[in-house]
């Protein structure tokens, strides 16, 4: 074998050792044919050519090119080793993975249709967590800028307030509080003996009550049973009581709506109008028949009165 073909041999084999060496780079299969879809976004920070692509946080492929489009949108191509196709409708996100890392989270859709090799899918960038804390500082933003500029102001007045006069005024404050502490403490320490004294004599009380009910226990809980009993006694005579109370309301309840005698002779004025006159009809019969008790009796002979 000549030197021609030898080189010709060594060259055939690192082209193939190359492309192998390549596709087994680039997690693309050696001997099956490669499932590639392509998404467009409008910015993918941080993601570069050989990011992973995920599913359900699988790794499924790999990120093949990146491309500037005629609309300057970005084409990303990936490439799949899974062995499965994708439904349609299906969406490749862009996310934060890892803290720093950037890659491809793929959702499937439950649609039945599948996608073909070289088709397109959505493309989203999801900002993540970052994105939420940058969205809500902007909207913060006008809040906190107003909320400096309150305090700002705030200092500002109390800043020339100090510079008036008001520190003479606050060390005039902090002078009178230090002589009115020192006039407590002054009097404290003149009465500290009387007070000695007081607190000795409270003490003794407190003793001297100890002393006066040790021993009495059992006649403290005779009073209490006692009290006790007297309590339950007196619940009974007050219910007792409402229930006369009771039971006049509704006496006068019936009097003062006419039912019985008494309730009529209140209710019903002839009948009082009656009794009045015959009160008077009788009291003239009696005037009557003391004054001329003959004009009573002349018609009645002895023997019909004995």
């Amino acid at each position: 074998m000549n030197n021609e073909i030898k080189v010709v041999i060594t060259i055939f084999i690192a082209i193939v050792v190359g492309i192998i060496g390549y596709r087994f780079m680039s997690e693309i299969p050696l001997f099956s044919q490669t499932y590639e879809l392509h998404a467009t976004f409008d910015r993918v920070d941080g993601l570069v050519t050989g990011s992973a692509v995920l599913m359900q946080g699988v790794k499924v492929g790999t990120v093949r090119r990146i491309s500037f489009t005629d609309n300057d949108s970005l084409r990303v191509d990936m490439s799949f080793s899974f062995g499965r196709k994708l439904n349609e409708g299906s969406v490749a996100y862009i996310r934060t993975v890892q803290l720093v890392d950037k890659a491809i989270e793929i959702e499937r859709s439950s649609s039945s249709a599948m996608l073909e090799s070289g088709s397109g899918i959505k493309g989203v960038y999801d900002d993540g967590l970052l994105g939420a804390l940058s969205e809500l500082s902007e909207r913060a933003a006008p809040s906190v800028e107003q909320s400096v500029e309150s305090l700002s102001s705030v200092l500002s007045q109390v800043d020339s307030m100090l510079l008036e006069g008001g520190r003479d005024d606050i060390a005039a404050t902090l002078s009178s509080l230090n002589q009115s502490v020192e006039a407590i403490r002054q009097v404290l320490a003149a009465r500290a003996g009387e007070i000695d004294e007081s607190i000795l004599l409270i003490r003794n009380t407190l003793q001297n009550m100890e002393g006066i009910t040790s021993g009495q226990e059992e006649k403290i809980e005779q009073i209490l049973a006692n009290l006790e009993t007297s309590s339950n006694e007196l619940n009974v005579v007050v219910k007792d009581a409402g229930e006369l109370t009771r039971e006049l309301s509704e006496i006068m309840k019936k009097v003062n709506e006419g039912e019985g005698s008494l309730g009529r002779l209140v209710n019903d004025p002839s009948l009082y109008n009656n009794l009045d006159s015959l009160s008077y009809n009788l009291n003239e019969l009696i005037k009557n028949f003391n004054d001329n008790p003959r004009h009573f009796l002349k018609h009645m002979r002895l023997i019909d009165i004995f």
